[in-house]
């Protein structure tokens, strides 16, 4: 008589778990997409540069609809760069074009408005190699291949002399009074001169004292018969700017990937 042994529930669960995991990391599905008020807000790396390098690009696998990346010095949180990712597109290649510094530590972080989306885990690349960058862990300490999103396929290359650019924050005040309570946009021109072509700037890739671009033009600021970049600014994003704040810095990158910065006075005013 042929006695059968059954399987305990718990052995047979853990067998198909082992079996299902690839060489590369588990791969599981999310909840459904477009759930409001239910995905991560923010989600990413924490990265240290190991050279002075321009960080190029990183693939962005499994993105679950992301709205931007975005790239923080780690010391005092400053945006650096802000990047839109195209929705719907689940493997973008997101291009940073942005230098990072050697030894300083930055955070590589995709965030979600309003935190509305999830994704889904695939095959994992990590860790990857790149000598010239090195993981720290990931943002806010969560397991790096225990999330749905993932960052791979990091891209770097030597950096690109920085470019002096001449700003004026407010044209046609020689004050600059930023009321920092202010609900308003402040304007800042990149002016062309001998030594730089306002007309080269990659808009998208302004930062103003922490803050991106909500819309720009192309007009002549101050006169001289060249065109000039005016661009605007949220106030209430202004992060880098504080009481006692005398001066404003506004960073970017011209269209063939050379960064540059500007820099002018500013007065912070209380509110009224």
């Amino acid at each position: 008589m042929i006695k059968y042994r059954f399987i305990h529930p718990a052995v047979l669960f853990l067998f198909i778990f082992l079996w299902s995991t690839t060489a590369f990391g588990l791969v599981i599905e999310g909840p459904a997409l477009d759930q409001a008020e239910m995905g991560w807000n923010d989600f990413g790396l924490v990265i240290r540069a190991e050279a002075d390098v321009m960080l190029v690009s990183v693939r962005f696998p499994n993105q679950g609809l992301a709205d931007v990346i975005q790239l923080l010095r780690d010391s005092d949180s400053s945006l650096l760069a802000s990047i839109p990712v195209p929705a719907g597109n689940r493997d973008a290649v997101v291009n940073i074009d942005y230098p990072l510094v050697a030894h300083e530590t930055y955070r590589l972080v995709a965030t979600t408005i309003n935190n509305k989306y999830y994704g889904s885990l695939g095959a994992f690349n990590f860790p990857f190699a790149n000598p010239e960058i090195t993981i720290l862990g990931s943002y806010l300490g969560y397991i790096y291949d225990g999330l749905w999103f993932s960052f791979n396929n990091i891209t770097t290359q030597m950096n690109k002399p920085e470019l002096e650019a001449l700003i004026d924050i407010k044209p046609g005040s020689n004050i600059n009074s930023i009321n920092l309570k202010s609900k308003g946009l402040v304007p800042v021109a990149v002016l062309t001169t001998e030594d730089f072509d306002a007309l080269s700037v990659d808009a998208d890739s302004v930062i103003f004292a922490g803050a991106p671009a909500v819309r720009f033009r192309i007009e002549d600021v101050d006169g001289d018969g060249n065109g000039d970049m005016l661009l605007h600014f949220k106030t209430a994003h202004l992060r880098e700017l504080k009481s006692g704040c005398t001066e404003a810095v506004l960073t970017g990158m011209t269209v063939d990937g050379t960064p540059f910065s500007g820099r002018d006075t500013v007065r912070i005013v209380p509110a009224k």
